[in-house]
């Protein structure tokens, strides 16, 4: 199975990857369709790339009370819009919040590795993003990890962070 692997540090902000994801998903170039996304904080200038991590035991498909979730061995988990009823659960289970809803249809939708492709890792010209192969994806130790690591940066709360994280106030941005 393949998986987006983050490097953070090397994301600029750019958000070709959100363009391109919503453009092969949705046919068109909107960041609230997009199945990447990109948070950025103006005054501290940091980035924070968001995706599905392909989880080994994943915590949206336990959450998940109708079956809407599964795992597919090409595409990782995926979300079945037929099977949505919209609870939101899978979303607050998600540890790197990538699990989002469509306002029209009223239903979720992720990261489906564009059936073993992501556009988004072949558009990033920094290398932020690369998709690499393994066996079952993140054991649940990797994802604790990765997801302190995605969530600890501290940064002040305000009107210049675009995020939908609580970050920890008081801290140095790096």
């Amino acid at each position: 199975m393949k998986q987006i692997e983050i490097f953070q540090d090397k994301c600029v902000g750019c958000r070709l990857c959100e363009f391109v994801c919503s453009l092969a998903h949705d046919g068109e170039c909107s960041t609230s369709g997009s199945r990447i996304r990109v948070y950025r904080d103006e005054e501290f200038g940091n980035n924070r790339v968001s995706t599905c991590l392909q989880c080994a035991e994943p915590e949206c498909i336990e959450a998940c009370p109708s079956g809407a979730l599964s795992r597919d061995p090409v595409r990782g988990v995926i979300a079945d819009p037929d099977l949505c009823i919209a609870c939101e659960a899978c979303a607050a289970a998600c540890p790197m919040s990538a699990i989002h809803f469509n306002s029209e249809s009223g239903r979720s939708f992720k990261c489906d590795l564009c059936n073993g492709n992501p556009e988004c890792a072949q558009v990033c010209s920094r290398q932020a993003l690369v998709v690499t192969e393994v066996n079952s994806g993140h054991s649940p130790a990797e994802v604790a990890r990765l997801s302190a690591e995605y969530h600890s940066r501290p940064v002040p709360e305000g009107p210049n962070l675009k995020s939908p994280f609580s970050w920890e106030k008081g801290g140095q941005a790096s």
